[in-house]
C-alpha cells in the first residue's frame, strides 16, 4: 500500500531523486494570485497579496532530506479591536526534515519529520504551516488601544462570580 502525498492550497513537491546527495540547492517557491486567495481563506485571512520562499534543499548522505531557508508574504488581518483591515508584512524562518525511515530514533527529540513518499517531499504545506505560525495573533490597527468596559459597577465578574455570591449569601443565612 502506498502512501499518496497531500494536496492542498500550495503544492510544491521536489523530487529527492534529482537531488545530489551532499549538496544543498538554493530553490524558491512563489504562489500565485489564485494559491493566495486560497491560503488566506484557510488561515482566515483578510488578503494574502504575496507568499513566496527562499530555500536550500539538501538531501544528506543518510537520505534524508533537509529544508531550511525564509518565507516572507504580504498580508491583511482583521483589527481585533475595530475589525478594520491590518496590513502586515511577515518573514520567518522555516526548517523542516524529511525521511523514508519509520524508525527514526532521532525523530522522537526534535521537532516533527516529515515524510518522504515515493521519492518526493512536499515543501508547499510547510511553508504554508509556518506562514501560520509566523502571523500576527492579535493584529490591531495603528493608535488603536483595547480599553476595558467595566459595566458590573465593581462586581466580581467571571465564572466563579456567582459561586462567590452563593456563598456569601450561605454565610450571611447562617448556614
Amino acid at each position: 500500500m502506498t502512501e499518496e502525498l497531500e494536496t492542498g492550497e500550495f503544492v510544491r513537491r521536489v523530487q529527492v531523486v534529482d537531488l545530489e546527495p551532499g549538496q544543498r540547492e538554493f530553490m524558491t517557491f512563489e504562489a500565485s494570485p489564485e494559491e493566495c486567495t486560497a491560503i488566506a481563506a484557510r488561515l482566515n485571512l483578510l488578503s494574502l497579496s504575496a507568499f513566496s520562499a527562499e530555500l536550500y534543499v539538501l538531501r544528506e548522505l543518510s537520505g534524508d532530506v533537509s529544508i531550511f531557508g525564509d518565507l516572507s508574504a504580504d498580508v491583511e488581518q482583521a483589527c481585533v479591536v475595530t475589525l478594520e483591515p491590518v496590513k502586515d508584512s511577515v518573514e520567518a524562518s522555516v526548517m523542516q526534515r524529511y525521511t523514508e525511515r519509520t524508525d527514526d530514533e532521532e525523530a522522537e527529540d526534535e521537532d516533527p519529520v516529515e515524510a518522504i513518499i515515493e521519492d518526493e517531499i512536499e515543501v508547499g504545506e510547510v511553508l504554508v504551516q509556518n506562514l501560520s505560525l509566523a502571523l500576527n495573533p492579535y493584529p490591531r490597527a495603528p493608535d488603536v488601544t483595547f480599553e476595558a468596559v467595566d459595566d458590573s459597577e465593581g462586581k466580581p465578574s467571571g465564572p466563579f462570580a456567582v459561586l462567590e455570591q452563593l456563598r456569601h449569601k450561605g454565610e450571611n443565612s447562617g448556614k
